[in-house]
């Protein structure tokens, strides 16, 4: 009998490790993941997923004393190091504002298995858990807000999609390979290293993979209206790929208005720097249908309350 009962194990072994049915659904031609609540606690719930088998996990915050489906947004965290303080105390921030809030946890990351990937299979990840929020109290529509290599992610997610309400793309690069250029720069090898491990290669071993992840390529399938925020003093994204990003949009049709503001949310009355004058004229707010531009010329890469107050004051034209 023991035979028989190895083999027992191993077929439900290897059915486990397969993708079920009960995965996901199609909805309107879109990929749907089942959300799964599995802890909760006084901040947030977790709810898991997959795709391919590969587990995925989000956390799920909410307005206190929320009554009725609510708006989402789907908060795009940037680097490589999973969920951290700042990324919650950001979902707490919108959440308090009235929005059901997911954070996920990308490939590679936190709770989540698969690997990095550079954005490819997140951004098909954020897209499906962006139309499951009516899963967990969502009202059906949705905007991402994106930190950095969150921003870019973001962007990819949004393509070609209705559902989508708007973009805060918050300092997040444009071109991915003068970044791995800038990093050679500095003497940072070793992250080049680990950038082509998960991309695929360097630009000229793998031309394709980076045409896959470029986030200008992606922002010519965006019909939702997009802020982007750049910091004028931001060592790690330079203004130029703000810059080429407007362009890309206005080569589109689209209008971008262009707004630049103080570290305390101010207009900016100084003098920009050669760098920076890319991002000029300046035009003041427009129509939120369109996109803006909102440059702080003195501020790192880092946000601040200037920058929140400038993204929820998106969010609420576009959710009204």
């Amino acid at each position: 009998m023991r035979p028989f009962i190895l083999g027992i194990g191993v077929v439900f072994t290897l059915m486990a490790c397969r993708p079920t049915a009960y995965e996901a659904t199609m909805v309107d031609g879109e990929w749907v993941p089942n959300l799964r609540v599995i802890a909760k606690s006084k901040e947030y719930e977790t709810v898991r997923y997959s795709r391919a088998g590969v587990p995925l996990y989000a956390e799920i915050y909410r307005p206190e004393r929320a009554k009725g489906a609510l708006p989402a947004v789907v908060l795009m965290p940037g680097g490589f190091v999973g969920v951290n303080s700042s990324h919650r105390d950001a979902a707490k921030r919108l959440a308090k504002a009235g929005y059901l809030v997911a954070l996920p946890h990308m490939r590679g990351q936190g709770k989540s298995g698969g690997t990095i990937d550079f954005g490819v299979e997140d951004a098909v990840d954020a897209r499906g858990l962006a139309h499951a929020m009516k899963q967990v109290g969502g009202r059906g529509d949705f905007a991402y807000v994106g930190i950095s290599l969150g921003g870019a992610i973001a962007k990819n997610a949004a393509r070609n999609d209705d559902k989508a309400r708007g973009i805060v793309s918050i300092m997040a690069p444009t071109d991915f390979k003068q970044q791995r250029e800038m990093l050679i720069g500095w003497g940072r090898h070793e992250k080049v290293e680990r950038w082509d491990g998960w991309i695929g290669g360097s630009p000229d071993d793998c031309a394709e993979c980076y045409e896959q992840r470029d986030p200008l390529k992606h922002s010519e399938e965006v019909a939702a209206p997009v802020m982007f925020i750049q910091a004028g003093e931001d060592v790690l994204i330079p203004v130029s790929q703000a810059c080429r990003w407007a362009e890309t949009r206005r080569t589109m049709g689209r209008k971008v208005f262009t707004v630049a503001l103080t570290n305390e949310g101010k207009p900016w009355k100084g003098v920009l720097k050669e760098r920076q004058k890319c991002v000029m004229p300046f035009t003041g707010w427009g129509d939120w249908k369109q996109d803006h531009l909102v440059f702080f010329p003195a501020l790192t890469h880092t946000t601040n309350e200037a920058v929140w107050r400038v993204t929820l004051d998106a969010l609420k034209r576009w959710f009204e």
